[in-house]
């Protein structure tokens, strides 16, 4: 029986503007089965969308894989694959409106 592995890494994006769509690099998920980002908000003129995770089998073509967390002002807010299938995966945010002076903050932990 193998162990259970994890990757943790903080400040995946860092302070991205919010005013308009944010999209993470490229994580190569290959030995992991789930995904979990932490997603902190500023929130600074309500900035209003949705984020999620999205996955690729090519790292070139990418698809929304979670369901989508709308966003509107400041909060803190986890998405999660517990059915992780893709090798690459990362984090987007499609803007919607607002958000000027506002910024987001990505964390994000794998496991096998």
């Amino acid at each position: 029986m193998n162990p259970v592995q994890y990757r943790s890494v903080g400040s995946y994006v860092n302070a991205a503007a919010g005013d308009a769509d944010i999209t993470g690099d490229s994580i190569d998920a290959a030995q992991f089965t789930k995904a979990s980002m932490l997603v902190v908000n500023t929130g600074t003129n309500t900035p209003a969308g949705n984020i999620y995770i999205q996955a690729s089998d090519d790292n070139s073509t990418f698809v929304n894989a979670s369901t989508a967390i709308a966003v509107s002002g400041a909060e803190n807010n986890i998405i999660t694959i517990s059915d992780l299938c893709s090798r690459y995966i990362r984090f987007f945010y499609d803007s919607a409106s607002g958000g000027a002076s506002s910024t987001f903050t990505v964390h994000y932990t794998l496991k096998s």
